[in-house]
């Protein structure tokens, strides 16, 4: 498969992506977000989950907040 073959075959959602300014590169936090949002619905305190993630991850503290703030904006769709 090529660089071209996989840009094809995900194209429709590559637009959209692009269409709404998301960085790709947030991949590497859905795991982080998963874990944000469990720990939500379990009823944790948001500062001690950001603390715990923190130290989990190896992210800044402020990264975190940062992640949940991108992770839940609403996107427009084609």
């Amino acid at each position: 498969m090529t660089h071209y073959d996989i840009i094809k075959l995900a194209e429709s959602v590559l637009m959209t992506v692009v269409k709404n300014g998301v960085n790709v590169q947030d991949v590497v936090y859905l795991k982080v977000y998963e874990e944000y949002t469990r720990m939500e619905r379990e009823g944790h305190k948001k500062t001690f989950i950001v603390d715990y993630l923190s130290e989990l991850y190896g992210v800044p503290v402020p990264t975190i907040y940062r992640i949940a703030k991108r992770m839940r904006t609403a996107l427009s769709f084609p």
